[in-house]
């Protein structure tokens, strides 16, 4: 086993003091009370446990996967992984542990191409304006201050969104 970052630390901490997670994918307090969970930015639950006198998030998948396969959870190259993508879903028979490619590939294929490409740029809006207003390579990349005009072009030849035109 790795060793272990905070983050994980304060995981195993959750669970020694008794925290746990039904099937549902609810979490329940030491005490057996029902707990409030709060969401990332990224939509994945969690909930709060002090670890060395300071507050931690513990990722509720993670502590579900914890329970469900201990420390194989921490092995290296090991991911928890939510197979319907939905980051919110924790129930037990949603999550297994894979490698982040076998978690790539639990997405939807059009969903990995737009996590993979992860565009800073307005793909859809480039490729709209290129096909349907016309515009030129020049006008684009002064629309959308975009210095390359080899970007211009991968986005309108390879995007997703360009898919509907060609």
């Amino acid at each position: 086993m790795n060793k272990l970052s905070k983050k994980n630390k304060a995981l195993l901490v959750a669970n020694e003091k008794g925290y746990k997670v039904n099937h549902n994918g609810d979490v329940f307090s030491p005490d057996g009370c029902e707990l409030k969970l709060q969401k990332d930015k990224d939509g994945y639950c969690r909930f709060s446990v002090r670890f060395l006198g300071e507050v931690i998030h513990v990722a509720v998948h993670r502590l579900q996967c914890y329970q469900k396969y201990g420390n194989k959870l921490f092995e290296k190259g090991i991911v928890c992984r939510h197979l319907d993508s939905n980051p919110s879903n924790n129930n037990y028979h949603n999550l297994a542990i894979g490698t982040q490619s076998d978690n790539m590939m639990d997405m939807p294929k059009e969903l990995r191409i737009i996590n993979a490409s992860n565009p800073k740029h307005n793909h859809s809006a480039i490729v709209q304006d290129y096909y349907e207003l016309k515009l030129t390579y020049k006008k684009l990349m002064e629309k959308y201050s975009i210095k390359s005009k080899g970007t211009i072009s991968h986005i309108v030849k390879k995007s997703l969104a360009a898919q509907k035109y060609i």
